[in-house]
């Protein structure tokens, strides 16, 4: 036998990494996401950089408290997060500090500007792209804290979020196939029943759910999340999706992440986002029609709507969905289950990571020429006639009359 090895348990090391930003992929109210190389000792590898516009210290501590929930997280359905970087403020260019002036302007730190421009960093020419630290003008004052941008760094999921895959299938007046619709769903009840022994998620919602290019379902963005059965510090989310109790701030438990995927279902079911208030309304009436809209109405059963929608998705969908939570499913590992046993596999073969990895490129050339691998893959498309259908549309004559009148209220609401 060759030599022992030492041990080198509790030795320190400082990392080598070496990250540059290669565009912009995504912004939101209040953060903006980047794709990156990450070069760590030659090793090169896409990541996503997602930074604040803000350095209010309650949105610097947001940010790590989404760090800290989500590096524990470790499930094939939620995308990684491997943690915090940060670079100095000299090196950031200063249209993107300008913004964070501004923002931070709204949020009581009106002096963060005139600081940022006293020091007087200057950034060097292209360093938007390859950010190096630059030599400070002047040393900084005893006890003085450099000021730094801190980003939390994720795994690059190559693929689309599922906001734009729904919003794609409506340009084409399409849907989603059922099956493929409760698939993604089961998996990201998956994640679900993972994430639940810890957090509530608080903003599950088709923009925070990705579809890399294996079929593999992602949920992303735990920056709001709480802990289980514990207090709701902020309000945050998105209105259209949130349970009657997320809206009145109410202390929360998976149930409330369950109704948010129910409402994401019925969506992806009927092509219909039911619950969504009307666009440009000033935020403190937009939040009272969406309390209005979850406390004093239900939608209607989603195969009540469409002919092609099986009654058993539909009523798991109406489960989900209950304005009591006592009502609701659970736990999200019934609703996984449930989707599975009774739908997704009931007949034996179903959908799978490949099967919507094969839809999707299927989707992206327009059903030009399936392969008879993927008409294998999506083989459970077959209909009695034993042909395969892979186009769902979304045409006036797929909906019931009381689909219709459905369609024609939503519309009418939104045009206000």
């Amino acid at each position: 036998m060759g030599d022992a090895i030492g041990d080198l348990t509790g030795m320190e090391f400082s990392s080598s990494s070496r990250y540059t930003i290669v565009e912009e992929i995504g912004r939101g109210g209040m953060g903006i996401v980047f794709l990156a190389e990450k070069d760590c000792e030659g090793v090169v590898d896409d990541v996503v950089l997602k930074t604040l516009r803000s350095l209010s210290p309650e949105h610097e501590q947001k940010l790590k408290d989404e760090a800290n929930i989500a590096t524990a997280l470790r499930h094939e359905n939620i995308v990684k997060t491997y943690g915090l970087e940060s670079i100095p403020l000299g090196v950031v260019p200063d249209a993107f500090r300008q913004e964070m002036d501004e923002l931070d302007s709204q949020h009581g730190r009106r002096k963060l500007g005139e600081r940022l421009r006293a020091r007087k960093r200057m950034v060097r020419s292209g360093v938007s792209k390859k950010l190096e630290p630059k030599r400070r003008s002047r040393r900084e004052a005893p006890g003085e804290k450099e000021l730094r941008l801190s980003m939390l760094v994720m795994d690059y999921v190559d693929g689309t979020d599922l906001r734009q895959l729904q919003r794609q299938h409506l340009k084409t007046r399409r849907l989603l196939p059922c099956l493929l619709a409760g698939f993604i769903v089961s998996r990201l009840a998956r994640a679900l029943a993972y994430a639940h022994e810890w957090i509530v998620h608080r903003d599950i919602s088709p923009e925070n759910v990705l579809v890399n290019n294996q079929g593999v379902v992602k949920l992303s963005d735990f920056g709001i999340a709480v802990p289980t059965d514990g207090p709701s510090p902020i309000f945050a989310g998105k209105l259209g999706y949130m349970s009657p109790e997320q809206l009145r701030g109410d202390p929360l438990d998976g149930r409330s992440d369950i109704y948010s995927l129910g409402i994401v279902l019925y969506h992806l079911l009927t092509g219909i986002p039911v619950l969504q208030p009307p666009p440009k309304l000033p935020f403190a009436q937009a939040l009272q029609e969406a309390i209005g809209l979850v406390t004093e109405w239900q939608p209607p059963p989603p195969h009540t709507v469409r002919y092609d929608i099986p009654e058993v998705i539909s009523d798991l969908c109406m489960r989900m969905i209950e304005t009591h939570p006592d009502g609701r499913i659970r736990r999200a590992d019934d609703v996984a289950s449930l989707l599975e046993q009774k739908y997704l596999y009931a007949e034996g073969f179903g959908p799978t990571n490949n099967s919507l990895a094969a839809y999707v490129s299927l989707f992206e050339r327009g059903f030009d020429a399936p392969t008879s691998d993927e008409l294998r893959q999506l083989s459970f498309l077959t209909s009695l006639d034993g042909s395969v259908h892979l186009e769902r549309t979304a045409n006036g004559a797929d909906y019931t009359d009381s689909g219709r009148e459905l369609v024609k209220e939503y519309r009418e609401y939104h045009r206000g």
